[in-house]
């Protein structure tokens, strides 16, 4: 039987998506929820602020009384004690002003604030010399925030400012997309960890840190399993050590070698294959499956660049997915290398314009040190269209 053709990028992307679906909610409180997504929309519980306030340190007072004042006829009002933040002020008396801080609630009575720079004191009493206008340096109710208006929908990363928002306006705890569980191996006798003595023919194994490093980078912990041996049962072990992991990963072990074992075991194992290559360099040989109980699978080629790309342009959108958010966009950009034929093409690049990335760096999949030289990546379609994405993924 002849194989079935291998998906393009987009038509892998595809499949992924439709194949998945978002995970389930958890509540958290605010205080922990940075980085997190929100599972439905969130209404502010009350106004922000709660109560008019002074927008600057100054003196309350009520506007009408000073609306005939001028230089040559100036008001004078006497002052009372002072109204701080935090404090239940006493109704402003006709007649007279408060020295008021900022952030102070606004005394009945009173409607406008005139602010400190600007005031002249003589014998206890204000002196204005210009009418203050109605509602002047004051903040009303709710005109940050109203109660029960919407504050953030569905499927917000929930960002330092946005944990503010909620606190100011009385929201404790946020309901969120539960975090996927990312469980990480490695395949190949050759590898050895990072300060483990190598010897002989010997390699490090410079994938697991990197792409565990990308899982952390979109927020997300990444539990390395361990290195599994090209061998059946090896293989076997660390896919029976991943039980609790909503998504697993692998590096290596997908191509068309004798020692390529990861997509035999997945099928001993009754997991179903949905693609295994894709039109792409680098990391064509890629492989997504689903267990049999149902959770996703991603075997990540094992040149660095390849399983780097792999991580970029598959498993985060499909973290993205089960984190209820939307397909990652990217920017169109110019970009002179030629496309090839029925391959999408994934680059380093670097921006030379906001519109405009040079390619030429090299592009091999072995070679990781040309991303250090790239700040973008840039997906060049058969048709010649470029978008450029981050470098880095991030929700």
């Amino acid at each position: 039987m002849a194989k079935p053709p291998r998906p393009s990028l987009d038509e892998a992307l595809a499949i992924i998506h439709d194949r998945l679906a978002p995970l389930g909610t958890e509540s958290v409180p605010v205080a922990d929820a940075f980085g997190r997504v929100t599972a439905a929309p969130l209404r502010a519980r009350q106004d922000v602020p709660r109560f008019p306030v002074s927008a600057m340190d100054g003196y309350a007072l009520h506007s009408g009384e000073t609306a005939a004042a001028s230089e040559a006829q100036p008001v004078t009002l006497a002052l009372g004690g002072p109204v701080y933040a935090g404090q239940s002020p006493p109704p402003l008396e006709p007649g007279g002003a408060l020295p008021i801080a900022t952030g102070a609630p606004i005394p009945a009575g009173a409607d406008a604030v005139l602010i400190r720079e600007q005031a002249e004191i003589a014998d206890g009493r204000l002196i204005v010399r210009a009418p203050v206008a109605p509602h002047r340096n004051v903040r009303q109710t709710g005109e940050d925030m109203a109660a029960g208006a919407d504050v953030l929908s569905a499927g917000a990363v929930l960002m330092p400012h946005s944990l503010g928002a909620l606190a100011a306006c009385g929201v404790a705890e946020v309901e969120v997309r539960r975090r996927p569980r990312i469980g990480l191996i490695s395949t190949g006798s050759e590898l050895g960890g990072i300060g483990d003595p190598i010897g002989g023919a010997g390699l490090i194994d410079s994938n697991a840190p990197m792409i565990a490093a990308c899982a952390q980078a979109f927020g997300l912990p990444c539990n390395f399993l361990g290195t599994a041996a090209d061998q059946a049962a090896a293989i076997d072990r660390l896919f029976d050590s991943a039980s609790d992991c909503d998504i697993l990963l692998s590096t290596g072990g997908v191509s068309a070698g004798d020692l390529d074992l990861v997509r035999g075991r997945l099928e001993a194992r009754g997991a179903a294959i949905h693609f295994h290559g894709v039109r792409m360099r680098p990391g064509k040989p890629i492989l997504f499956a689903c267990l049999a109980d149902g959770r996703p699978y991603f075997g990540l080629p094992g040149n660095p660049v390849a399983a780097l790309t792999g991580f970029r342009f598959f498993v985060v959108p499909a973290l993205r997915r089960l984190l209820g958010l939307p397909p990652e966009t990217g920017e169109p950009v110019g970009c002179e290398t030629p496309p090839r034929p029925d391959c999408t093409l994934i680059l380093r690049g670097r921006r030379i314009t906001p519109s405009e990335v040079d390619c030429d760096l090299d592009q091999r999949s072995h070679v990781l040190s040309s991303t250090l030289a790239a700040d973008c990546w840039v997906k060049l379609r058969e048709n010649g269209e470029a978008e450029a994405f981050p470098l880095v993924a991030r929700p």
